[in-house]
């Protein structure tokens, strides 16, 4: 019985632990697996968690930059944006932002990666999509390695 009361606790953990800032779902999934926890319910926790916290980050960030927006006069921003500036936008959200959300959460973090997409104005529904593809990818082959990798030993 304590047994299964401390698993249920250590899914809730899993859920808990991914959607903290700066701890990857795919670090999580694996620790999860290698304690012996079901791995398609790990992979799917670790994932939401993470998710959520990513959703969240990009829904204040955007929220902030239009507050912000509102405080500038149109004439200053129009003024900082040349064609230079549109064009190294258009490229960064068509060829930037995919290889920014599939390697950002590797090398700097998933949040990190998500404050520098925002920052460089990609749209965020671009944001949202590219980070939850690459989430799932990341979360998916860590939860796969950790498995197949530990079912081996």
């Amino acid at each position: 019985m304590l047994e299964e009361y401390l698993e249920e606790w250590s899914y809730l953990a899993v859920f808990v632990l991914s959607a903290l800032p700066w701890v990857e779902s795919a670090a999580i999934v694996v620790l999860a697996i290698a304690l012996g926890l079901n791995p398609i319910w790990s992979t799917v926790l670790a994932f939401t968690g993470n998710w959520i916290t990513v959703a969240l980050l990009i829904t204040l960030f955007h929220r902030w930059q239009e507050w912000r927006n509102k405080k500038q006069p149109a004439e200053v921003r129009q003024q900082q944006e040349s064609k230079k500036s549109r064009r190294a936008h258009k490229v960064f959200v068509k060829y930037g932002l995919p290889g920014l959300a599939v390697i950002g959460p590797l090398l700097i973090g998933t949040e990190v990666a998500v404050v520098f997409a925002m920052i460089f104005k990609a749209p965020r529904k671009n944001v949202l999509f590219w980070m939850t593809t690459s989430l799932a990818f990341w979360t998916v082959l860590f939860a796969a390695g950790a498995y197949y990798g530990f079912s081996i030993i």
